[in-house]
């Protein structure tokens, strides 16, 4: 594995490149940055970047990242692809776009988007339609600028890929051959799936991991600090160390919206040392290759 990354969400406070600075003092070798205007929990913490910043923004955070030795590992670029209002559903399309061609500017390897919300009661046929249309366009945009486009699971109430069977559908479809995953445990967990053995089954096209708890089922749950849940991240480390998994694992906190009252630092701080902690174990073991 690459190092330790983090969700600028938990740096709100901070300007980007005060982020940028701030993880590299606590031992990070990475920094995921987020682009979501409106992520689906409140507090709602505000966006680091956008895909409207200026080349003179854009400059000025890839030089900071260079000289705090901090590698962009990810932009977050969730919206709502499947949003019942066409004008609507093509902007927030153009807003990933833009975040692909961020990404290119900042020599970022990956964008993650989501699969979107449904709004309305329906035939669900249709919601599959509108997110295999947008995801095809954007994994050509991808393709063209040589970028990871990966869709991360939500196991949120009416998310459309909301588990593991879900993912695997999508990704079945032609045309998103290249699409990869973005890994959140936490999502897969509530929604009943073996955290181990979902990462197994999808690790040829995981790109990019989380490291988020998580508690409680679909209808009752919640996102606790790391360590305070019930997902067991040995078994997981595991898993993607028997699956040569090689690159990062980004610390994403929102356990705030739980009533979680924790400093930035105290969080960097404890996530280090529980995920050092876990994947030097996971190194030690003899390794057993996952079919």
């Amino acid at each position: 594995m690459k190092g330790l990354s983090c969700n600028s969400g938990l740096l709100c406070k901070y300007s980007t490149e005060e982020a940028i600075n701030v993880l590299a003092e606590h031992g990070y070798q990475g920094i995921d940055i987020s682009l979501e205007i409106a992520p689906p929990f409140l507090p709602m913490p505000p966006p680091h970047m956008s895909p409207d910043d200026n080349a003179s923004t854009r400059r000025r955070v890839r030089k900071a990242a260079e000289q705090a030795g901090i590698t962009i590992v990810a932009l977050n670029a969730h919206n709502n692809l499947i949003h019942s209002v066409p004008e609507t559903r093509q902007a927030n399309l153009e807003f990933v776009k833009g975040a692909l061609q961020l990404a290119s500017d900042l020599e970022v390897q990956c964008v993650v988007a989501g699969s979107g919300m449904k709004e309305f009661y329906g035939w669900e046929s249709l919601y599959w339609e509108w997110i295999v249309y947008a995801l095809r366009e954007l994994v050509s945009d991808a393709d063209r600028l040589g970028i990871s486009l990966a869709v991360e699971a939500g196991g949120l109430p009416g998310i459309l890929v909301h588990n593991l069977s879900r993912m695997q559908r999508l990704l079945e479809y032609e045309g998103l051959e290249s699409l990869g995953v973005l890994f959140d445990p936490s999502h897969y967990y509530i929604r009943g799936d073996d955290v181990p053995e979902a990462f197994k089954a999808l690790s040829r096209r995981v790109a990019h991991v989380h490291a988020k708890d998580a508690k409680g089922y679909v209808e009752d749950y919640a996102f606790p600090p790391l360590g305070m849940g019930e997902i067991d991240f040995e078994a997981l480390v595991s898993a993607m160390v028997a699956c040569n998994y090689t690159g990062y694992i980004s610390v994403e906190y929102e356990a705030f919206a739980w009533g979680y009252e924790m400093e930035p630092t105290q969080v960097l701080s404890q996530g280090k040392i529980l995920l050092d902690g876990i994947i030097s174990a996971a190194a030690r073991q003899p390794i057993q290759q996952s079919r």
